[in-house]
């Protein structure tokens, strides 16, 4: 396999995780207009680059076999966004990343949507390793990827430069082995 193939939707207790449509354009241009901040990286600044971006961009890492970027829906709206990234085929690693909506967050709907997807991966592909990266002062992140099963690996000094200059980045881990 080289491409991540989330169809079905990945279903979890309160979450359907599924790949951006077309049809989630009136959600995406209001959370533009807004400016939260928890969409995939690529996504547009302005609305006017919101078909565009939902009918090729948004899909771009899909394509290319790196990734995928996908949607997290909780009683038909999307309240965050979950993607694999940095995707090593041969070696069997990727990374993930997730964001959520300001007015959902501590709902604990990042956790169930990085716990899913971690399922989701060791159950469908042959990956061995999930890596996440976070800051070293993002707790709320940290507490998602540890209540998830993320185990701490260890921190890459001034590994990121931040709009403060650099900062500590923790790398954390999951193993297939770590959810059977």
């Amino acid at each position: 396999m080289t491409a991540f193939v989330p169809d079905p939707p990945i279903l979890t207790g309160r979450l359907v995780i599924r790949p951006f449509r077309p049809g989630d354009a009136p959600r995406v241009r209001s959370v533009i207009r807004a400016r939260d901040r928890f969409l995939p990286p690529g996504a547009p600044g302005h609305p006017s680059g919101i078909s565009q971006w939902l009918s090729h961009g948004v899909h771009e890492l899909h394509r290319s076999g790196q990734g995928v970027h996908l949607a997290m829906e909780a009683d038909g709206l999307i309240v965050g966004a979950i993607s694999l990234f940095r995707t090593l085929w041969g070696a069997g690693t990727t990374e993930v990343g997730y964001g959520v909506h300001p007015l959902h967050q501590d709902r604990g709907y990042a956790t169930e949507a990085l716990l899913g997807v971690a399922r989701w991966v060791f159950e469908t592909t042959e990956m061995r390793r999930i890596e996440l990266r976070a800051a070293l002062d993002n707790t709320a992140s940290l507490r998602v990827a540890e209540k998830a099963g993320f185990v701490r690996e260890g921190v890459l000094r001034a590994a990121d430069l931040g709009e403060d200059g650099p900062r500590d980045i923790v790398v954390l881990g999951m193993l297939r082995s770590d959810l059977s």
